[in-house]
């Protein structure tokens, strides 16, 4: 690369100076092999530079910073979602077995299908006991079509299963996303409204529905207040027909924003927001407006 800049900048100089004569063309050429040098060291200075901060597709990725020695140890890992929204029995909990790479080799059944799950209410003391689903589709994963969990409550989970450590987990469901009154509006061009934040939602995600279609915003929360949220749905043929737009609490916050690098050899830090096992429990609000 650098060869071909350098060979292409000796074809720009010898047509310049290649048809002067006598003094004039000694001093012109004097001049020009000196500013030729300059730009011949500049660009393999630039080029270098680029080359130590940008990935190639071989370069690895981010490393630790200190060795990390870790021995494996047997657990449940888990993803569990509680759901605040309108439908009854929406949340649940996927339950897996951690796996050493021998027995994945070996094909061991990862999904765990008779372990013991129950979410308690941690303000009214209520335990609510979620089932697997007897469905190949759907192994490993527990519901309760009776439970609706409340905004504002905070939720522990627990998991047993034969002799592995009982994991547990807590989340505290965030108040469901409102729009402050008569911020709404809608132009040929925008979709435009004013979301409250609270504190206890770190992260919205807003989606505008044409039918079948959306658009969507992500919006972090840095504290209390009001923020504008503003769609461009200028070249729009549809009208918009529903506005659903959901809070995240601050576990699944941190798990949705952590996806892996596609950059080989790349450290990824093992989020876990559980006790005595793997995997990540938190929750979710969701407010969903009819246009």
């Amino acid at each position: 690369m650098i060869s071909l800049i350098i060979h292409r900048i000796n074809r720009y100089f010898n047509a310049v100076t290649g048809n002067r004569g006598g003094t004039e063309r000694t001093g012109i050429n004097i001049f020009m092999r000196t500013i030729k040098t300059v730009l011949i060291l500049t660009i393999t200075y630039w080029h270098l530079s680029a080359l130590k901060t940008c990935d190639l597709p071989t370069d690895p990725g981010p490393m630790p910073k200190s060795l990390i020695d870790t021995e494996f140890e047997p657990g449940l890992n888990v993803f569990g979602v509680l759901r605040a929204d309108s439908d009854s029995g929406s949340s649940f909990i996927h339950v897996e077995k951690a796996l050493t790479t021998k027995q994945m080799y070996e094909e061991a059944d990862i999904f765990d299908t008779t372990a013991t799950v129950q979410i308690t209410d941690s303000l009214t003391g209520e335990v609510f006991q979620f089932e697997m689903i007897e469905d190949t589709t759907y192994r490993g994963y527990y519901y309760n079509f009776d439970f609706q969990p409340e905004n504002g409550h905070h939720y522990i989970l627990e998991v047993q299963s034969d002799n592995l450590p009982t994991l547990s987990a807590g989340t505290i469901v965030p108040v469901a996303p409102e729009i402050t009154p008569n911020s709404l509006l809608v132009t040929d061009s925008k979709f435009q409204f004013d979301l409250k934040l609270t504190a206890d939602t770190y992260q919205y995600n807003c989606y505008l529905f044409f039918g079948d279609s959306y658009i969507e915003k992500q919006i972090s929360n840095n504290g209390d207040g009001t923020i504008t949220i503003v769609f461009n749905i200028s070249g729009k043929d549809e009208t918009a027909t529903k506005l659903v737009i959901i809070g995240y609490d601050r576990n699944l916050t941190e798990y949705l924003n952590s996806s892996p690098s596609f950059i080989p050899q790349t450290f990824h830090e093992m989020i876990n927001t559980v006790e005595n096992g793997y995997g990540c429990f938190g929750s979710l609000a969701v407010t969903a407006v009819v246009l």
